[in-house]
Order: C-alpha cells, then sequence, then structure tokens
C-alpha cells in the first residue's frame, strides 16, 4: 500500500515542481548563451543599458533559485497539511492504511524533488559561472578547474571517513527540514481555531529556538577547540558521528511526534 501512496502522491505534485525547476533551467540557458558571447564585457562598457540587462538578469535569477528552494518546500507542506488536517483528511483517513505510511509517503516524495530541486540549482550555477568563464575569454572551463581540484586531494582514510559522515549528515539534516514542517503543522492542527496560523507560529518558534541551540552549540565547540592544542583526526571523527547521531535522534523524535498526533490526537473541526 505504501507503493500506492507513493505513486499517487508522485502523480499529484511533479507537474507543478517539474515547472518550479523548468523555470530555473531557462533562466540558467538564457544566462549561459548570453554570457558565453566573449563581446558581452565589451557591450556593458559601452553601453549602459547592456549593464542594467544584465543586472536585472541576475537579480531575477538570484530570486528564481530562492523561489525554487521556498516553492517546492512550502508547495508539499501545503499539500501535507491540506491532505491530512482540512476536509481532504475525511478520505485520506479512512483509507486502508496506517499513519506511518501516509507519513512515509509524503516526505519520500518530497525528500526526492527536494534533492533533485538541490541537483538542479549547483548545475544551474556551475553552468553560469562556467559561461562567465568562457565568456571572459578564458582558456579554462569550471569543469576542468573542478577536476584539478579533484586530481590534487590526496585520499586517504581520514578524507573518506569525513565524506562519508558528511553524505549521512546532509542525509539527515534534509529528513529534518521535512519533519521539522510536519511536525510543527500536526501540533498546529492540535489548536481548535486558526490551525493553519498556529502552524505557522510554531514552526517559527521551533526555528527560533533551534537557532538559538544551534548558536549556543557552535559557542561553545569553538571555545572547546580553541582550549585543545592539537585537534586530531579521530576527535573530528567522533564529533561529526555524535552530530550525525544526533541528528538522526531529533529526525525519530519528529517523525514520532507527527506520527502520534496524526494517529492518536487527529482533530478535523
Amino acid at each position: 500500500m505504501l507503493k500506492k501512496l507513493f505513486t499517487h502522491e508522485w502523480k499529484e505534485s511533479w507537474k507543478m515542481v517539474t515547472l518550479f525547476n523548468v523555470i530555473v533551467i531557462v533562466f540558467t540557458l538564457i544566462g549561459a548563451l548570453a554570457m558565453t558571447n566573449k563581446n558581452w564585457a565589451e557591450a556593458m562598457e559601452e553601453n549602459e543599458w547592456y549593464a542594467i540587462i544584465f543586472m536585472s538578469y541576475f537579480m531575477l535569477y538570484y530570486f528564481a533559485i530562492l523561489a525554487l528552494s521556498l516553492a517546492t518546500t512550502l508547495y508539499f507542506f501545503i499539500r501535507f497539511y491540506r491532505n491530512f488536517y482540512t476536509d481532504q483528511g475525511y478520505l485520506m483517513h479512512t483509507l486502508p492504511v496506517t499513519s506511518n505510511q501516509l507519513i512515509i509517503s509524503k516526505a519520500l516524495v518530497m525528500y526526492i524533488w527536494q534533492m533533485l530541486s538541490g541537483i538542479v540549482i549547483c548545475i544551474s550555477v556551475f553552468v553560469l559561472i562556467n559561461g562567465f568563464i568562457v565568456g571572459a575569454g578564458e582558456d579554462v572551463t569550471i569543469w576542468e578547474l573542478f577536476a584539478e581540484i579533484f586530481s590534487e586531494i590526496e585520499v586517504t582514510p581520514m578524507v573518506v571517513a569525513v565524506g562519508i559522515i558528511s553524505v549521512f549528515m546532509l542525509i539527515g539534516s534534509q529528513i529534518s527540514a521535512i519533519l521539522f514542517g510536519y511536525l510543527a503543522i500536526s501540533l498546529g492542527q492540535l489548536s481548535k481555531n486558526h490551525k493553519l496560523i498556529a502552524s505557522i507560529g510554531i514552526y517559527m518558534g521551533m526555528q527560533t529556538l533551534l537557532q538559538m541551540l544551534g548558536s549556543v552549540f557552535q559557542i561553545g565547540f569553538n571555545v572547546a577547540v580553541t582550549n585543545i592544542e592539537d585537534v586530531s583526526d579521530g576527535l573530528v571523527i567522533a564529533v561529526m558521528l555524535l552530530i550525525t547521531i544526533v541528528l538522526f535522534a531529533v529526525d525519530a523524535a519528529m517523525y514520532a511526534g507527527s506520527n502520534y498526533i496524526m494517529k492518536n490526537k487527529l482533530n478535523l473541526e
């Protein structure tokens, strides 16, 4: 049944999110093609209108990148709220599925699309920078620069360990961002009135609290490191592992909270 829920959610959401990504891709291609022209720098110097056009383009490009990230997140959070905690929830919660399956199916689709959007953004930035380099008359591309940088990295057990842990930290943080929103929405629906406003307020409050705790942790960590004369590789790995474990533990707690509320405290009135 989980597969059917996943397939349904994918079919219901892919068109809108694909549109968000296509907009960024179009903006990227326009900019890359324009900057690949080696006369663009001279044109900007000779005609101020070209400079204004380029500045306007970069502003629009920046907002397109920002909008892709925010719109994707908001779109899936809104779908989660509407499907489970509005009138649509009467239908969803009568299906022969568990609350676990409902949450997991939503989270999987959102996670995949966030990763895909992140990849689109990274490639977009690289392509634009490459167009700028080529347009400036350089004999090297950004891909060659990256290849040269990576070729100089010495692959040691420490580098491999840091790389593997970093991947898990990235996965954990992405899951946290999703479950964080789910928990805020679930807590907000416990309110008798203005559930959506309550969810937004809870989300902002939790976000502020996490930022404060993160700042305190960062200060404490910096103080501890400065008092250690020799920071060993083992210590770095241990700290990274600890952060990763805590991250996934928080993910599990947020998931459990959302699941408990949906299963035992559902309020569709």
